[in-house]
């Protein structure tokens, strides 16, 4: 038996397992090693590993160029998980890795950039403009661009300013996404002396907003209602 093929199976020799029969340690064409008993490769009850068998079943080469959503499969990867991988790239050039069983399935279409994007727009789209992250947008528009405004002071007053990216609300959603939820979640400048940007710009608590606002005066006097 030793040096014989069977598929893509090679005999290397044989081994000594608590089992009836005699077994031998065979190798596939890709370097795979699994111990087969004799009577299962004569009788041609196994050609070739699962790998093989899969690739075969499921050639990767076929899916090379296919589109799903907004992703086209540039490459194939290779196997992790038992699952087939592939390198995808989004419509607007974003490059992923996804397996093929989640793009069949239609759990990927496009990639977090372009998600974002039509979110942005169908907020506007659907006058949903009283959601919470359109509100937060208008708001940092208003006191850095609005001298009425009652926080201007603290931030067109001192130069604070709007990046260009974000003057459209598609913008900002695409970079910022839907504001968290719980916790009351704020849009923070990193630097409190710079302006919001993407680079500058996080979401955090309000609490934690409100101590890291250093551009206002610590002890304000509440007014009393007259």
């Amino acid at each position: 038996m030793v040096g014989k093929t069977f598929g893509k199976w090679t005999v290397l020799n044989e081994v000594n397992i608590d089992k009836p029969g005699k077994h031998y340690a065979c190798q596939c064409e890709c370097k795979m090693v699994h111990i087969i008993p004799g009577t299962t490769l004569r009788a041609n009850r196994t050609s070739q590993c699962n790998a093989c068998k899969l690739k075969q079943l499921f050639d990767p080469n076929k899916m090379i160029g296919q589109k799903f959503g907004k992703w086209e499969i540039i490459k194939y990867v290779g196997i992790k998980r038992k699952l087939q991988h592939f390198e995808c790239k989004c419509e607007c050039g974003t490059v992923n890795i996804h397996c093929a069983a989640d793009l069949r399935a239609n759990k990927s279409k496009q990639c977090t950039i372009c998600h974002n994007r039509e979110n942005a727009r169908g907020l506007i789209k659907h006058n949903k403009s009283h959601s919470s992250t359109y509100k937060i947008f208008t708001a940092m528009h208003q006191r850095c661009e609005n001298p009425k405004s009652s926080a201007w002071r603290y931030y067109g007053a001192r130069g604070i300013k709007v990046c260009d990216r974000w003057k459209t609300f598609e913008n900002f959603y695409e970079d910022m996404g839907e504001r968290p939820q719980g916790n009351r979640m704020s849009l923070d400048r990193i630097d409190n002396n710079g302006d919001y940007c993407k680079d500058n710009c996080r979401w955090i608590t309000h609490k934690e907003n409100c101590n890291n606002r250093g551009e206002y005066p610590k002890n304000r006097k509440s007014r009393k209602r007259q």
